[in-house]
């Protein structure tokens, strides 16, 4: 049996097996035992993580926002999972304290390793939160930054992805409940197509944001290594949508703000990387190559400002990811 985790199935479940103790101690007999839910690989990944971060205190050698980063991802990942005691047949793992900066090292290894294999709604969380742990992390150890890249860049090369666009994980579902959206026919040229106008609008940004800092600043460097990322990212939405479906390109796009002094260029950096995240959320909801390319657009956030905690929002007992407003 499936069993996918939202905040909902965790407050119902638990109050089955409430109600199953109360039975039981009533001297209700069950003949049958519980049918006790397993989890698929995705959600054992989302589980273990919350653990992890239940495990975490922040230490002297971490950030100073450690503590307060680490309470957002909590929210974001939602709380451990187990069985209730009447029906589990074994003690619940454990995980062993960690200071936020090992912590940030497991978390991340662990879902950009396992990326290939990720297929459910869960795919955005457990891409932002390994993401905003390494970036945060990777201010004390860069190291950590550097192995999340290459781990990310890898997962492109074994995800085995379907005609729609999307990976056969994601496909792989055994019930409705599981089911998340898919990039069909009807659907995917207007996402493919979103993707593809911010890319080609950031572009133009950083075209005209970069003249307004130093040749030789990090500001300035960065500002022309995302043109080339973006380059990428918008022939790879020109390829899955062919001539025929792909918006034409505009001949230039409203910048706001419009960039006139390292101030405004950096505060248009920021508006145009948010602008790809939201773009990006629908694909990554249903293919994590899609991580990626939000790994680039935070990356390149986090040269213009402090690194971003997490690029979307999670509210509701869904968690569902939404877009920063």
């Amino acid at each position: 049996m499936r069993f996918p985790v939202s905040r909902r199935a965790l407050l119902l479940f638990g109050a089955s097996g409430a109600s199953l103790g109360l039975l039981s101690g009533c001297g209700v007999r069950l003949d049958t035992p519980p049918d006790v839910p397993t989890l698929d690989e995705t959600n054992r990944l989302r589980n273990r993580i919350a653990r992890i971060l239940a495990a975490t205190t922040a230490g002297d050698n971490d950030p100073e926002t450690a503590g307060e980063a680490l309470q957002k991802f909590r929210d974001a990942i939602g709380p451990v999972w187990s069985p209730p005691t009447e029906m589990a047949t074994e003690p619940p793992p454990s995980e062993e304290p960690r200071t936020y900066i090992a912590a940030a090292e497991v978390v991340s290894t662990a879902v950009f390793t396992d990326l290939p294999n990720l297929g459910s709604g869960l795919n955005p969380v457990l891409v932002d939160v390994a993401t905003g742990l390494a970036l945060t992390a990777g201010t004390k150890d860069a190291e950590i930054i550097r192995s999340s890249d290459a781990l990310i860049r890898k997962s492109r090369t074994t995800s085995p992805v379907g005609a729609s666009g999307e990976t056969e994980s994601a496909k792989a579902t055994d019930s409705a409940d599981e089911q998340v959206p898919t990039a069909d026919e009807s659907t995917a040229p207007p996402m493919w197509n979103a993707i593809l106008n911010q890319a080609r609008a950031a572009s133009y940004g950083y075209e005209r944001l970069a003249v307004n800092f130093d040749a030789k600043s990090r500001e300035r460097q960065r500002a022309v290594a995302r043109l080339e990322s973006l380059g990428a990212l918008a022939g790879e939405m020109l390829e899955k949508l062919g001539e025929k479906n792909a918006d034409p390109a505009a001949p230039s796009w409203k910048l706001d703000p419009s960039p006139t002094d390292p101030e405004t260029a950096e505060e248009l950096a920021l508006s145009l990387e948010d602008g790809i995240a939201a773009a990006l959320l629908p694909w990554l909801q249903t293919d994590t190559r899609a991580a990626l390319r939000l790994w680039e657009s935070a990356r390149t956030r986090a040269v213009f400002a402090s690194p971003q905690v997490l690029r979307y929002t999670y509210s509701g007992d869904s968690g569902e990811a939404e877009a920063q407003k």
